[in-house]
């Protein structure tokens, strides 16, 4: 393992004893020893830089402490305490030096609930595994996969996999209390980057503002935010376009609060604040499918029929502005909004913004179903029952992408159904993308809870929020 980061002022999401429990109830379904590895800080240039660094998610879940190079051994059967070892970094003159003085082990192990005896330093983790036919996980971090080739150790299998997909999927009144805190860190961010956004100033401008209030509450951004006039393009991540009055400024970004939790939001707004009488008509129509998607997220629900009811509400809309022709069911079915409305519905939502997606479709597909291959639904990222305590994104959207309208493939089995004389209107005026995204926490009763609601959907009180010329 190489050279340690100093860690900032421990701030763990939970108490020791829910980590204890946390690991006890994994260990209980393992049948060899697991390494949870935090892994490293990847350089973009000189290696002994600083470089930022964010620890694994699935060892953040079960009481690591955010330290690069870090792991956690859990062997089957602990309680969540003997049998749970944490491997952290040593530190030497020179690493005080440069970059400061470590945390005291007794913080590290009382705040993750841990015995005093169960810290190692990573010379002793061959040791430890002497015997053992253990298995990793491990984020994407070339060091860290390193190490584990050299120590021999096997991926983790489906079944330990769908174990931690199981015990993260559904979120306890810690981390939804972190959540709340990066949803709010998250709303004012986008209150301050929509009062940045005047004509004539730069996506830039208004990128600056947005991160300017993660920084401010020691926040990271849950991913690159997309700030762009080009909301068509959906991870559009540069910032280099001129603000133009009238043009359609798509704004999705989230914060990351320091426990590792996810925030996450999409609105979209006219530069300038008005509305063309056709973005207005396709935004309400984008709001009313958010709203009754919204209304459908409830517990029982399979969460690919909630997309379909989004998807019915988004051809109502575009057969009133004269898109598309014929039944909003029939052509839902037909997937015809796919050619406006081509992503899914939304994702789940947690230590990670597209939570557990380095499991593949384990997290978002059940066992029985899969994910579906034709244009539309391929981009479907879960299909769940819905219940309690599962946290996700809605955010429907319609957009006039260049790249779908010029594929015959995609447009010719919909010739018969679509005004092409009227998307190419919009087309050749840039009209971009709208999109309308909330996080939400399926609730028992009374709906899903929205935890973006600090930020309008409303037309009107949203272009409010712009800034002055």
């Amino acid at each position: 393992m190489s050279k340690p980061i100093a860690a900032s002022p421990l701030r763990l999401t939970a108490p020791p004893a829910v980590y204890r429990q946390r690991r006890a109830r994994l260990a209980a379904q393992l049948t060899r020893p697991l390494v949870l590895f935090a892994g490293h800080a990847p350089a973009r240039n000189l290696p002994s830089n600083a470089h930022p660094f964010r620890a694994g998610s699935s060892y953040l879940y079960f009481g690591g402490p955010p330290l690069e190079n870090a792991a956690l051994f859990i062997e089957p059967g602990s309680d969540g305490d003997a049998g749970c070892t944490l491997v952290r970094p040593t530190w030497g003159v020179e690493d005080a030096i440069w970059v400061g003085d470590p945390l005291p082990d007794e913080v590290l192990v009382e705040a993750a609930g841990l015995e005093r005896g169960r810290l190692i330093a990573p010379d002793q983790l061959p040791w430890l595994l002497t015997g053992h036919d253990a298995a990793y996980l491990a984020p994407p971090a070339p060091e860290t996969l390193a190490l584990a080739a050299r120590l021999e150790l096997a991926p983790a299998s489906p079944d330990e996999r769908a174990a931690i997909v199981n015990l993260r999927l559904v979120k306890d009144e810690h981390e939804l209390a972190a959540m709340r805190r990066a949803a709010e860190v998250t709303v004012a961010a986008h209150r301050a980057a929509l009062a940045a956004a005047v004509p004539g100033r730069r996506e830039a401008d208004v990128a600056a503002a947005f991160h300017a209030v993660l920084v401010a509450h020691e926040c990271q951004p849950s991913f690159t935010p997309i700030i762009s006039i080009r909301g068509e393009i959906f991870h559009g991540v540069g910032h280099s376009n001129l603000l133009t009055e009238g043009a359609l400024l798509l704004i999705d970004g989230g914060a990351e609060e320091p426990g590792g939790y996810a925030g996450d939001c999409t609105r979209t707004v006219p530069v300038g604040g008005h509305w063309s009488p056709i973005q207005r008509h396709l935004y309400d129509t984008v709001r009313r499918a958010n709203e009754a998607a919204t209304a459908a997220a409830v517990p029982g629900a399979r969460w690919r029929h909630v997309h379909e009811l989004a998807a019915r509400v988004i051809c109502e809309g575009l057969i009133a502005a004269e898109l598309l022709r014929g039944d909003p069911a029939e052509l839902a079915a037909r997937n015809a909004h796919a050619l406006f409305f081509p992503h899914g519905l939304g994702h789940l939502i947690g230590l990670d913004v597209h939570d557990m997606r380095d499991f593949g479709d384990v997290a978002g597909y059940p066992p029985g179903r899969s994910r579906p291959t034709e244009f539309g639904t391929k981009f479907l990222r879960f299909d769940r029952d819905l219940e309690p305590g599962l946290t996700a994104t809605v955010e429907p959207g319609i957009y006039f992408n260049p790249a779908i309208w010029s594929c015959d493939e995609l447009v010719q089995p919909l010739a018969d159904v679509v005004d092409r004389r009227r998307v190419d209107a919009l087309l050749r005026d840039r009209f971009g993308g709208i999109r309308i995204e909330h996080t939400i926490c399926v609730r028992a009763a009374g709906g899903p809870e929205i935890l973006t609601a600090g930020l309008p959907t409303d037309a009107d009180q949203l272009t409010m929020l712009l800034g002055n010329t």
